[in-house]
């Protein structure tokens, strides 16, 4: 009905134009296009900011990208990479491969110590400066800085999560290093637009680098039980705002780096590099492996670091090692600083 009401809005336009065939193009059209095409007339640029056409331009073109970032003092680098849907699509030719367009530009960057970005979550990433939230949309080059979620939370761990079924972008924030049992909530895009406190299931904390990976609708990521030092991964579900408990498959596992793998959340097994842990079913707290013959840990004879697997595309990994090809889907790795990597980012027409 919501959505019927927003098509006959758009239908009141007037124009020579129909409006109908307008917004078909532009459906069709490269975000970038759809970006610059707004300055055609004040007509244009409200059909493609409209939340109906901005669901269904995401909906029906989810063109995926791996986006690669450096900053440099307030400058930021940004690097998309076309990226592979579907395993078969590895093995074609890399003249196709290289035929597609890869945009590069660089930005003016809110100034911040260190950066540590959540994951690309339906196209927007989150970081903070100074104890506020920073919301960036990539592909239109915005920023927007959140109030503070509470006065007396001088450092923050951020996180961004999307509920699917509702359409809507939630921030999530902790106290950095501290233990608590209330997180504060914010609704992107909801005319309040205000913090609220929502109780944890748990007594725990979370440091400022922590990673956060959201799946399906429910935000991950690792904790430590209050007064221990239990290690476990908390589970926040975007729609319903509550919160669960998910142990770590041994107890010996020391400080995972959480992922996303073929949908599913995962990590490197820290006593088996060739090893990944896969959690199969988050309600029965289920774990599952999977072995591969490349190691998914390496450490850089050059510059000595240590570079960690920050994820996959959706194509998944491949079990030999044939993702070693250039023209190939491959795992991603990448140093811990400097370098950030977003794979499976989707162009969004989301205003901030």
């Amino acid at each position: 009905m919501e959505q019927q009401d927003q098509k006959k809005n758009r239908n009141d336009y007037k124009g020579c134009f129909p409006i109908d065939l307008t917004s078909e193009i532009l459906l069709r059209l490269p975000e970038k296009s759809v970006a610059r095409f707004r300055c055609v007339s004040k007509l244009w640029s409200s059909i493609s900011t409209d939340p109906y056409f901005t669901n269904l331009f995401e909906t029906r073109s989810p063109r995926q990208t791996i986006l690669l970032c450096v900053r440099k003092y307030d400058s930021l680098f940004v690097s998309s990479i076309p990226q592979h849907k579907h395993r078969h699509t590895l093995h074609q030719s890399s003249n196709k491969s290289s035929s597609q367009p890869i945009s590069c530009y660089n930005m003016k960057f809110p100034e911040t110590n260190d950066l540590y970005p959540t994951e690309s979550v339906h196209g927007l990433i989150c970081f903070q400066e100074s104890g506020k939230p920073v919301v960036w949309n990539p592909s239109k080059k915005e920023f927007v800085t959140l109030p503070k979620p509470r006065k007396s939370w001088n450092d923050i761990t951020v996180f961004l999560g999307y509920d699917p079924t509702q359409g809507k972008h939630k921030v999530m924030c902790l106290p950095c290093n501290r233990s608590t049992d209330v997180c504060r909530i914010l609704t992107l895009g909801s005319a309040q637009e205000s913090w609220r406190t929502v109780k944890t299931n748990q007594n725990h904390r979370s440091s400022i680098n922590t990673i956060g990976r959201c799946i399906k609708g429910v935000i991950y990521y690792l904790a430590y039980i209050f007064h221990s030092r239990l290690q476990v991964i908390m589970s926040f579900d975007i729609k319903s705002e509550k919160f669960d408990t998910i142990p770590l498959p041994r107890e010996d596992i020391d400080r995972p780096f959480l992922i996303t793998y073929v949908g599913r959340l995962a990590f490197v097994d820290d006593k088996n590099p060739r090893r990944m842990l896969i959690l199969e079913d988050a309600e029965r707290h289920k774990w599952s492996s999977q072995n591969f013959l490349a190691c998914l840990r390496h450490r850089d004879v050059i510059t000595s670091e240590y570079l960690h697997l920050g994820g996959s595309t959706h194509a998944g990994i491949a079990e030999d090692e044939s993702w070693l090809n250039a023209d190939q889907d491959v795992p991603l790795f990448s140093p811990r600083s400097r370098l950030h990597i977003f794979p499976n980012h989707t162009e969004s027409q989301i205003s901030l």
